[in-house]
């Protein structure tokens, strides 16, 4: 279960991570369909280092479901359940929006990062 815990925290932080540094305004404006925009935005350090970030989050998710078929109680639905538990990181992003890009939360988003905390804590009994 320690294994769940810490493969769906490196999840959530490498995604919040990677969400925020393309999340600022003049990095991901304009025509991203013009070629040199386009190619700006691939050269763009915030850009690379995000992808990178990205690409951790995608191996945390799979070192997660790896995680749960090593539970024979759980092995049977290891993809869904990795699927629900990583949801908690939807939440990080927020908090990190929040925290570092500005954004303001409105009431049905807390409303719904409950939710999402409820209904994780309920499929994990």
């Amino acid at each position: 279960m320690l294994n769940i815990i810490l493969w769906t925290l490196v999840y959530s932080i490498a995604t919040a991570i990677s969400i925020v540094l393309l999340g600022q305004r003049d990095l991901i404006s304009g025509n991203l369909l013009e070629i040199k925009r386009l190619l700006l935005l691939l050269a763009n350090w915030k850009f690379i280092v995000s992808m990178v970030f990205a690409l951790i989050a995608r191996v945390a998710f799979i070192m997660t479901n790896n995680s749960l078929l090593k539970i024979p109680s759980l092995a049977n639905s290891s993809t869904t359940i990795t699927t629900f538990i990583t949801l908690f990181c939807l939440i990080l992003v927020v908090v990190a929006n929040i925290i570092f890009l500005k954004e303001k939360i409105n009431i049905s988003q807390g409303v719904g990062a409950t939710l999402i905390m409820i209904g994780v804590w309920v499929m994990l009994k």
